[in-house]
C-alpha cells in the first residue's frame, strides 16, 4: 500500500487537455438482456468483443473506450441527447459574501423546454479564475449552506427532504450545510458550485418534468432510454458549459463530486464528458463505483425495484442476474483515464459496500496503465484512512455514509496534487 503522492510531470501534461474521442456509433446492434450468457467473473476490461487485447492508449481511445461507452450507456444509464446549442443564462445575484472572502453568485440556466437550474457559486475573492468543484445537492441550495441570501428553489422537494407539499421552504436552509465546506475551499483557492438535482430531473418515478419531460418527447423511448442518473450528468455538463465561460472560474479545473447517488452522477457526468478535469465519488455503491457482482450490499435487484427510475429499463433485466452482466462498474471506472478519479468509502456503509468499490477501482486501473500510470498498486484491501494510488486513487474512512469536513480535507488535497 502507498498514501497519496504526487504523479509525474508527464502524466499531468497527459491528463490536461481534454481527450479527442471518436464519435460513439449508436447502431451497432446488442444482444438482449435476457439472452445473455453468465460470465464466469469480471468482463476483461482490455479485450474487444472481436476477441483482440488492447495493446496501448491508441488502442483504447480509437476502439475499446467507444466500445465501453456504447455498452454502458445502452444496458445502464440510457443515451443522452447532443448538447443544446446554448444554454442562457440569467444573473438572478452577483455579492461579495458578508466575511468578505468569497463571491456569490446565483445564475440560472435554462437548459430546455420550459426547464431550468439554478447554479449557485462560491468562488474566493483575489484569485484569478480559481479551480472550481462541481457537484449536485439533495435538498436545494439554500440546505447547502445558513447563507440567507441563497434563493429557495422553486423545483418540486418531496417530504423526506424536508419539502411541505412539494415545496421547499426555509426551514432547510443549512439543514445540509456540514456536507457543504465552502470554507475550507474558499480559504484554499477553490470555488464550490452547486445544483438541486431536482432541478434537472425530478427524483421520482415521473417523466412528465424535468429535462427527461419534454426531451422525452423528441426521443424514441425504448428500453435503452435515459434515466434520471443520465439526466442529472447531462445537467451537470450544462453547468460545466457556462463555468467555461465564466470569468471567475478555471473551467480546464473542475472537478465533478458527488455523494451516494449523486456520487453516481458525477462518475456518470466525467465519464462521458471527458471535459471535467478530475472525478470524486463518494460512497456512490450500487449502480456507481461499486461492482455489481457478487451481489452485496444494495443489489442491482434491491435498486432497481426501488429507484429503477435512475437506469436503463434494459438494466432491470439484470435484478438478480448480475452474472449476465455484460459489463460491471470498473468499465464505467475506466472511461474516465488517463483523467484523475478518487472513489471514497466508509468502511460502516455496508449498505454502499467498500470493497466493491475497492475491487472495482483495482479491476479499472489498467486502463490508466495504458497511458504510462502505474499509480495504483496495492496488496489489498486498505487500512481505514490510507488513500491508495494517485491516477486512479480509492481512500476508505472510519463511519459511515455521509460527508464529512475531513472528506472535504481529502478531496482538496488530492485535487491540489493533482488538476490544480
Amino acid at each position: 500500500m502507498r498514501a497519496l503522492g504526487l504523479i509525474g510531470i508527464s502524466a499531468l501534461a497527459a491528463c490536461s487537455a481534454p481527450l479527442a474521442l471518436p464519435e460513439l456509433d449508436r447502431e451497432t446492434p446488442y444482444v438482449h438482456p435476457m439472452d445473455l450468457p453468465p460470465t464466469a467473473g469480471l468482463p476483461e476490461l482490455l479485450t474487444l468483443s472481436t476477441g483482440e487485447i488492447v495493446r496501448d492508449k491508441r488502442d483504447w481511445l480509437n476502439a475499446r473506450r467507444p466500445e465501453i461507452a456504447r455498452t454502458v450507456e445502452h444496458y445502464v444509464y440510457g443515451t443522452a441527447p447532443k448538447a443544446p446549442a446554448e444554454v442562457r443564462a440569467t444573473l438572478m445575484e452577483e455579492c461579495i459574501t458578508d466575511d468578505g472572502k468569497a463571491w456569490r453568485e446565483q445564475i440560472r440556466l435554462h437548459i430546455g423546454e420550459g426547464v431550468s437550474m439554478d447554479l449557485l457559486i462560491y468562488s474566493p475573492v483575489g484569485v484569478e479564475r480559481a479551480p472550481c468543484f462541481l457537484g449536485l445537492n439533495f435538498c436545494g441550495n439554500h440546505a447547502t449552506t445558513h447563507d440567507p441570501k441563497v434563493m429557495i428553489t422553486e423545483s418540486w422537494m418531496p417530504s423526506s427532504r424536508g419539502g411541505r407539499d412539494g415545496k421547499a421552504n426555509d426551514a432547510q436552509r443549512g439543514m445540509k450545510a456540514e456536507r457543504w465546506d465552502y470554507e475550507q475551499a474558499i480559504s484554499k483557492g477553490w470555488a464550490v458550485a452547486t445544483i438541486y438535482h431536482g432541478d434537472i430531473d425530478p427524483d421520482a418515478w415521473v417523466t412528465e418534468d424535468g429535462i427527461r419531460g419534454p426531451r422525452s418527447k423528441a426521443i424514441t423511448m425504448s428500453e435503452h432510454s435515459w434515466g434520471t442518473i443520465r439526466a442529472w450528468a447531462w445537467g451537470l455538463s450544462r453547468a460545466l458549459d457556462h463555468l467555461i465561460e465564466n470569468p471567475r472560474i478555471d473551467g480546464d479545473k473542475v472537478v465533478v463530486h458527488g455523494h451516494s447517488r449523486n456520487g453516481k452522477t458525477a462518475l456518470v457526468a466525467g465519464a462521458y464528458d471527458e471535459r471535467f478535469a478530475g472525478v470524486i465519488s463518494n460512497h456512490s455503491g450500487c449502480g456507481g463505483a461499486a461492482l455489481s457482482r457478487p451481489a452485496r450490499g444494495e443489489t442491482v435487484e434491491r435498486i432497481v425495484t426501488a429507484i429503477g427510475y435512475w437506469f436503463t429499463e434494459a438494466f432491470w433485466s439484470f435484478a438478480d442476474r448480475e452474472d449476465h452482466l455484460p459489463l460491471d462498474q470498473h468499465f464505467l471506472l475506466a472511461l474516465i483515464a488517463p483523467r484523475p478519479l478518487l472513489v471514497c468509502s466508509a468502511i460502516e456503509d455496508e449498505w454502499a459496500d467498500p470493497l466493491g468499490e475497492y475491487q472495482a477501482v483495482t479491476a479499472a486501473a489498467p486502463a490508466w496503465e495504458l497511458f504510462g500510470m502505474r499509480e495504483f498498486e496495492t496488496t489489498g484491501f486498505p487500512e481505514t484512512g490510507v488513500t491508495v494510488g494517485s491516477l486512479p486513487a480509492y481512500h476508505v474512512r472510519e463511519g459511515v455514509h455521509s460527508v464529512l469536513p475531513e472528506d472535504w480535507t481529502l478531496w482538496l488535497n488530492w485535487a491540489d496534487q493533482l488538476i490544480r
